[in-house]
């Protein structure tokens, strides 16, 4: 047999082997779901929590202890809250913990691909797989303890639900879309976003099934009366079935965002309502209302910085994150469009979703933070799957035909986006996940060395009775210096009083480790405290303000006092923003440390 004969063969066989595994999309994306999660909850707990995580954690743990909750949108929605309570109470608090439900979902979202199977092929329901699982900007997001990946993935697989409701006619269908719908609307305020792209694209698939190919009159009222026809006809089947769904939304909806325990004077409550059926009007008066007042005073607005500007940012890190699926879904959605019998509707609807995305979140949110690419993320990863897949079948198919330098350049082309896409996530969610070159990180992640200072505190505290840490410092002439809180009980619920906003990511840590605070705006307070029998093993104080014009430094006015503690410098903040104040001195009593 000639080499080449022997190179026709083998490729011939490799090319019959991917056809086999080609052929069970559901065993493939099981596995590759596997190694998603995997890789998410891999050395989950390792980067030192993100302040606005730390926040919201703080409150999760807080609920947990004290049972009372309602809807603060500054912490935007109860989803993350209510159910971290539950993670903390059974397997303990911990930056493991906190961010485990969203790596968990982020984890399974490949599976989402399974449900747009019978409107894909069978190569491209495994690239939407792979997309969901290795995108860098999902991968990073599904290790970070915020609400916009949870949002993004209940409405992809609502939106996949509703699809297979529309094809096969079946109501179970319905209702499992209306409950990820409903939890969407339990994570963040920007669910309100997703109906109103989703109409915007139904209406341009309306405009192409409708007008295209139908330019005279007759056609065009005809066509027209037959869809107004199709229409009544699914509502009179499915009508009970919608009903029974608007029911079935409110009734996850009013769960979550029921006030619970003594809800700052919030009547009725969740508790309350079971025991006492009758407040149920007014407790789903509360929840949808009260919520939706709540809402428009916090995020009404909508952003008030130029587009341009916010644009920039956000689409920057789209670029960062995701250039290789924005290349594919331009690809996919093209070739979909433009080739074969008709366009699809699956894909041209999730490419108008996630363009419209792009365009109008720069519009819409309140801050450009990184995260919000999510949404444009989500949707353009199935335009970008039948991109990614079309690259495949050219190389397959030059096989059959014997064309080998068309198969290697398909091979080549397929490597090398794997390649960029693996090394952008591995850089960005394990090399570098707290660095101030990664543009998936925002300002406000905490530098790399906390985690060992952390680990010290734990241990301190974990050993001393009675102050475990006590915080310094207050000037009434510097706005941000307020680590002495007069008020401590304010911190129990969002928005916290003075002196614990300042204290992120700290106040988290501590919360978790069970470690009793105090705080005092006086130096002479400080020496007392560590000159008594009874010192704290950890102080903590501001130390320099360098990019304001008043330089302040409340580390000096104390350092004199310290003797025996280790000095600890560390930032809050990747890099200074304003007159915000980065850099910390944390100091932790070696004499106890040496005792224990």
């Amino acid at each position: 047999m000639s080499t080449e004969s022997s190179r026709s063969t083998l490729a011939v066989g490799f090319r019959d082997r991917l056809a086999t595994v080609a052929a069970r999309p559901g065993l493939v994306v099981a596995a590759i779901t596997v190694l998603a999660l995997a890789v998410r909850l891999f050395a989950l707990g390792a980067r030192a929590a993100h302040q606005d995580e730390a926040r919201v954690a703080f409150w999760a743990y807080r609920y947990m202890e004290s049972g009372v909750y309602w809807y603060r949108p500054i912490v935007h929605g109860p989803f993350l809250t209510i159910v971290d309570s539950y993670v903390f109470s059974i397997f303990g608090a911990s930056d493991f913990t906190m961010r485990l439900v969203v790596a968990v979902v982020g984890g399974l979202l490949p599976l989402a691909a399974l449900l747009f199977r019978h409107r894909l092929r069978n190569g491209e329901t495994i690239a939407l797989g792979l997309v969901l699982a290795a995108n860098p900007i999902l991968l990073y997001y599904s290790r970070f303890y915020r609400n916009d990946l949870l949002l993004a993935g209940f409405m992809l697989v609502a939106f996949g639900f509703f699809v297979r409701a529309y094809d096969h006619r079946r109501p179970a269908f319905l209702y499992l879309g209306t409950a990820a719908f409903a939890l969407a609307f339990t994570t963040k305020e920007n669910a309100l976003l997703y109906p109103v792209t989703w109409l915007g694209a139904t209406a341009l698939l309306f405009d192409r099934r409708v007008l295209v190919g139908r330019m005279d009159s007759w056609g065009l009222r005809r066509s027209v009366v037959g869809r107004a026809r199709q229409v009544g006809g699914a509502l009179r089947y499915w009508g009970l079935h919608f009903a029974l769904a608007v029911v079935e939304f409110f009734a996850i909806f009013v769960f979550f965002y029921a006030p619970r325990g003594e809800a700052a004077g919030a009547d009725p409550t969740l508790g309350a309502t079971l025991a006492d059926p009758t407040l149920l009007p007014a407790l789903v008066g509360e929840s949808v209302l009260g919520s939706w007042n709540a809402f428009l005073g916090q995020w009404g607005s909508g952003n008030q910085e130029s587009y341009l500007s916010t644009a920039g940012q956000l689409w920057s890190v789209l670029l960062a994150g995701a250039l290789v699926l924005l290349a594919l879904a331009v690809v996919g959605f093209l070739v979909d469009r433009y080739t074969g019998e008709q366009p699809r509707d699956v894909v041209a609807f999730a490419a108008y979703w996630g363009v419209a995305s792009a365009i109008g979140y720069p519009i819409a949110v309140d801050n450009p933070f990184p995260w919000e690419v999510i949404h444009v993320v989500v949707p353009l990863a199935i335009p970008a799957a039948v991109g990614f897949a079309l690259i495949g079948r050219v190389g397959l198919e030059s096989v059959d035909e014997g064309d080998t330098l068309a198969a290697v350049a398909a091979a080549v082309v397929v490597i090398a986006l794997v390649g960029q896409v693996g090394v952008t996530a591995y850089d960005t969610s394990f090399a570098e996940p707290q660095s101030p070159d990664n543009e998936l990180v925002q300002y406000a992640q905490p530098a790399s060395e906390m985690k060992p200072l952390l680990g010290e505190i734990r241990e301190t505290v974990t050993e001393n009775d009675g102050t475990d840490v006590l915080y310094y410092g207050d000037d009434p002439d510097f706005d941000g210096d307020e680590l002495y809180a007069p008020n401590p009980a304010s911190h129990d619920t969002p928005i916290a009083g003075n002196g614990w906003f300042e204290r992120l990511p700290f106040a988290w840590y501590l919360e978790a480790y069970g470690a009793e605070t105090n705080s005092t705006a006086d130096a002479a307070a400080v020496q007392r405290a560590v000159a008594s029998g009874d010192r704290p093993p950890v102080v903590i104080a501001f130390d320099r303000v360098p990019s304001c014009e008043k330089e302040y430094d409340d580390a000096t006015d104390i350092d004199r006092f310290l003797e025996g503690y280790e000095r600890h410098e560390v930032d809050r903040f990747l890099y200074d923003s304003g007159c915000t104040i980065s850099s910390v001195a944390v100091y932790v009593d070696e004499d106890r440390n040496s005792t224990a």
